[in-house]
């Protein structure tokens, strides 16, 4: 058996449970994963805070997945014992059988599919399962008719290239740009699976350059602290950001 096979068979596996959620990420897409220079992991996300244990226990239980490590085993009994951290957005778990990984995920407010998809960061990760209602939900390119200027055009001409989630906020402030800027290995990753990863990496360059240019927005002693932690932090990631696309558009 290979990884691919193993992955696909779990992936089936797991569209004949009643676990109220969705598969998505790179394991639903059409490559071969034995030919990749890392492991993915199949994205189960769950809609309420009591399917995470419930899915948990599903595939340890009756499936023989077992946590992947001590720390993943430490974060699923604190959730069974104590339940999830009140202030914590995401809350994940991650199992193992085999060379299977399955990262079971609870996002506060993302309670169906679409919600789950339009939180992703770039456009070639936006596919996913619906396991409830036996549905396949492709945002890979988006929608004919989506841009009204240009009616025939969808956010990514295609499906191996990606660009940033135009659902998602894009609005130019420090702390948005950092939850955007912080998956920057993401796009090495997948650029080494084979996807054209650059305008990622161009739209990154940008925010950074958009961050520094608009300037400390209050004059305040917390407010220049928070700006020039951004430049300290992000100025030389940037300059990382440009070396790399340079090297790749060059090839």
């Amino acid at each position: 058996m290979s990884l691919t096979s193993d992955i696909k068979d779990t992936i089936e596996l797991l569209k004949q449970t009643d676990i109220n959620g969705c598969i998505s990420g790179s394991s639903m897409l059409d490559c071969n994963f034995d030919h990749w220079d890392s492991h993915p992991d199949i994205d189960l996300f769950v809609y309420t805070e009591p399917q995470l244990q419930y899915a948990a226990n599903m595939l340890m239980f009756k499936y023989g997945f077992e946590p992947m490590s001590p720390g993943e085993e430490w974060k699923l009994g604190r959730v069974q014992n104590k339940g999830m951290q009140r202030n914590a957005y995401l809350s994940t778990v991650k199992l193992k059988r085999g060379d299977v990984i399955v990262n079971i995920t609870y996002k506060q407010y993302k309670n169906n599919i679409f919600a789950v998809l339009s939180s992703f960061d770039m456009s070639i990760i936006m596919i996913g399962y619906d396991i409830h209602k036996h549905v396949m939900l492709d945002l890979r390119c988006g929608w004919d008719n989506m841009v009204p200027e240009d009616p025939d055009n969808r956010w990514s001409p295609d499906e191996r290239i990606a660009y940033p989630n135009p659902l998602r906020d894009q609005d130019v402030d420090m702390y948005g740009a950092e939850m955007w800027i912080r998956q920057f290995d993401r796009v090495i990753k997948y650029w080494n699976r084979g996807f054209d990863t650059r305008p990622m990496a161009k739209f990154y360059i940008k925010l950074i350059n958009e961050v520094i240019n608009k300037g400390q927005l209050f004059q305040t002693d917390k407010s220049a602290a928070a700006y020039q932690g951004f430049i300290t932090a992000y100025e030389p990631l940037k300059d990382k950001m440009v070396q790399w696309l340079k090297d790749k558009e060059e090839c």
